[in-house]
């Protein structure tokens, strides 16, 4: 009874996530296309479009686990899926709030907006790329929660995806945006504090 209310619940924050965060896809669409368009990076479409995809099937994985036709759990019990639920929602209110800090500088695809400068208040501050690293800990969490080896293997890709992706990015923005040496200079860690 516990472990279905938490898989609701996560389900229900990620849903909510993917309609505000991402306007239902249609800003993820947008996002892909001015990527294609604007050639900035090689990765960027194609890793987009992965990232997308394997959103999507996890979370179509996660509604089918939760109506008990998913398959075998990897990591079963309320603690795997209690924790998957928290992290889930820190990923979620992470990538808010990292967003509102970026304000609008703020896109999906590796690009610079007019006036861009480098942002280095609250979580940026601290890592280089904050908002993936809530993203890794929503799909993580959501991992956790769902741990059908289906799920988790694809908790695994977008792990990889958004490395990818930091990395990518951060090579773009050290040919392109003035002062981004300088920051790389203060601050160190691309996604995980004192780590990488």
């Amino acid at each position: 009874m516990v472990i279905q209310l938490f898989r609701w619940l996560t389900l229900v924050g990620v849903l909510f996530w993917m309609v505000i965060y991402w306007q239902g896809g249609k800003k993820v669409f947008q996002d892909i296309r001015s990527a294609m368009h604007e050639r900035a990076s090689d990765l960027d479409a194609p890793l987009m479009v992965i990232m997308s995809a394997v959103s999507l099937m996890m979370v179509a994985t996660a509604v089918l686990v939760a109506l008990g036709m998913g398959g075998n759990e990897i990591i079963p019990g309320e603690i795997a899926v209690i924790l998957g639920c928290l992290l889930c929602f820190a990923g979620v209110a992470g990538t808010f709030y990292c967003r509102h800090v970026l304000g609008q500088f703020w896109t999906a695809e590796t690009s610079l907006q007019r006036d861009h400068r480098v942002m280095d208040q609250g979580p940026y501050g601290m890592v280089r790329h904050p908002i993936y690293s809530f993203a890794i800990l929503l799909y993580a969490g959501l991992g956790l929660v769902f741990s059908t080896g289906w799920c988790l293997g694809m908790a695994g890709i977008m792990l990889l995806g958004y490395l990818l992706k930091a990395w990518d990015e951060n090579r773009y923005l050290e040919r392109n945006l003035a002062g981004y040496r300088e920051y790389q200079q203060r601050v160190r860690y691309r996604l995980i504090p004192w780590l990488w």
